[in-house]
């Protein structure tokens, strides 16, 4: 139980037909939220961290602060950085003490990818770090990374099998059709070609850009083997609502615990609602 790194419950998710949700989360009250969401449920859970939220909060700071909460967990817990481009900075977040890591080189030449990603898997050999790694562009905004309506492009079968076969990654996140953000539209997912390559690819296939696909989308997708699937907006949105609501309708009170318990209820809602259409309930 407690602190893990990610490969140890995908491999569960995996062979048992559900999937992991990682959630973005962005301070103390998120992450608890998120983690007694996972306790009331037994759920396995990975709290995701973005780039930008370390940088901001910092490195040792967000160890020392994820990590007690963590191993305090009656659930298997994996603490994940989200989408990092800086080489340098994954392996300060490895020192720091982090369980799985994404190298996101997607926006290089595939060649560059490989080259980067590698270096990040030759780093954390004998540390017990999970590396996951992104083939393809998905549109929308992610921290830094920012891919425009029409520049996405699919991963391809051919360019995974050997971006797979050079990097020896613990996971893979090719670009599939799903979208950073909210959704403008209908999402284009080509379960095809995600079926294709979750066919080749000897480690677990994670979808990016959660928030907003359907249930039976999810569903699908699990069928046909995702097992790590990113929850960041939604988070954000339960987060941020949950404020606006509680101070409008009380806008004479100014007491910040209350404020705390009405949103950290929101993430908990939130994060419980995708656990339960991941399939990931009463799986520890």
């Amino acid at each position: 139980m407690s602190y893990v790194n990610m490969k140890e419950m995908l491999d569960k998710a995996s062979k048992e037909g559900y999937a992991v949700g990682a959630f973005n989360i962005v301070n103390f009250l998120t992450a608890q939220a998120v983690v007694d969401a996972a306790q009331e449920l037994k759920s396995p859970l990975i709290l995701q961290t973005s780039t930008s939220t370390v940088k901001q909060i910092g490195i040792q700071e967000m160890a020392e602060m994820l990590i007690p909460i963590a191993k305090r967990a009656t659930v298997p817990v994996a603490i994940h950085l989200d989408h990092c481009t800086d080489v340098e900075f994954v392996k300060k977040c490895v020192d720091a003490g982090w369980s799985s890591v994404m190298i996101d080189a997607s926006k290089q030449p595939l060649e560059e990818n490989i080259r980067q990603t590698k270096e990040i898997v030759d780093y954390t050999k004998g540390k017990n770090v999970t590396v996951e790694g992104e083939l393809g562009a998905i549109v929308g905004v992610e921290d830094e990374i920012v891919v425009k309506d029409g520049e996405e492009a699919f991963a391809s079968v051919e360019q995974s099998r050997e971006y797979l076969s050079a990097t020896n990654i613990d996971a893979f996140a090719p670009a599939i059709g799903t979208a950073h953000g909210l959704y403008k539209g209908e999402p284009r997912v080509d379960f095809n070609r995600f079926q294709e390559i979750k066919a080749i690819s000897p480690c677990p296939v994670v979808i990016h850009g959660g928030t907003g696909l359907a249930p039976e989308v999810f569903k699908k997708l699990i069928v046909l083997g995702a097992t790590k699937i990113n929850i960041s907006t939604a988070i954000k949105i339960a987060y941020c609502g949950g404020m606006k609501d509680y101070t409008t309708a009380h806008p004479e009170e100014n007491n910040p615990l209350k404020l705390d318990k009405y949103v950290i209820e929101q993430v908990k809602k939130v994060a419980k609602e995708h656990m339960m259409l991941f399939g990931s309930v009463n799986r520890v």
